[in-house]
């Protein structure tokens, strides 16, 4: 099936990618390391991807059914210590129990870590629609969240593939799950070692999208665009 034929399939809104590697969707200098995969979801717009990744993702529950959210707070630069304080305040007010957001004394910088709810589709996800700085993680073994925030103090300041594959090699099990989106179109990104148990990973995005190339993706981008602006 050409890639024209599967742009007339209205249940085809979203295609998917598979590439060794991390590869952070905006990265201009991702990483070919075996060790590690990269499934890549495209659709036209966020709610598509969103909808398609939350299908395989619900099939993937069973075996990683831990859930968080990670984001950092690179932004704020305090002028008082009363400012600070006001922050925490605000902060605190967002987060449920078992929640986590604290302070690297070393950098300065408060990280931010909620769980999510079972039910992928009760997640809010305008945090990561609205930001490639915000990561989700799935975990197949739950962590305690101070170790497991201290692991992810290596984001901060800059999320890279080499500190997506140190966090990756750092865990037992875990999907790191990023997100991206543009005038064009948008992502759902989820990354993983490569091992035998993870290969059940892509039989599920195979039920809900169909692959392309790396080389069809211009096309495909190009081609979703015009395609539903005329419906």
């Amino acid at each position: 099936m050409t890639l024209t034929l599967i742009l007339r399939d209205n249940k085809m809104n979203t295609v998917y990618i598979n590439e060794l590697g991390v590869k952070p969707w905006e990265s201009t200098h991702p990483t070919n390391d075996a060790k590690f995969t990269t499934t890549t979801l495209l659709a036209h717009d966020f709610s598509s991807v969103w909808e398609s990744w939350c299908s395989i993702m619900d099939q993937l529950s069973e075996k990683w059914p831990f859930k968080i959210e990670w984001t950092s707070t690179t932004d704020v630069d305090f002028n008082s210590k009363s400012e600070e304080f006001l922050f925490n305040k605000n902060i605190a007010k967002t987060l449920n129990a078992g929640d986590l957001c604290k302070k690297n004394e070393i950098s300065n910088i408060y990280s931010t870590i909620k769980n999510l709810p079972a039910s992928l589709r009760k997640i809010q996800n305008p945090v990561f629609e609205g930001s490639q700085d915000a990561i989700l993680v799935a975990q197949e073994l739950e962590t305690e969240i101070d170790e497991l925030w201290l692991k992810m103090t290596i984001f901060e300041k800059l999320i890279t593939p080499e500190k997506i594959s140190i966090f990756l090699e750092s865990q037992t099990n875990v999907l790191l799950c990023r997100f991206y989106e543009s005038e064009t179109h948008a992502a759902a990104q989820i990354m993983y070692k490569t091992i035998h148990e993870n290969e059940t990973i892509l039989e599920k995005t195979r039920d809900q999208c169909k692959k392309i190339t790396t080389e069809d993706i211009h096309h495909f981008i190009n081609r979703t665009k015009h395609y539903n602006s005329s419906l």
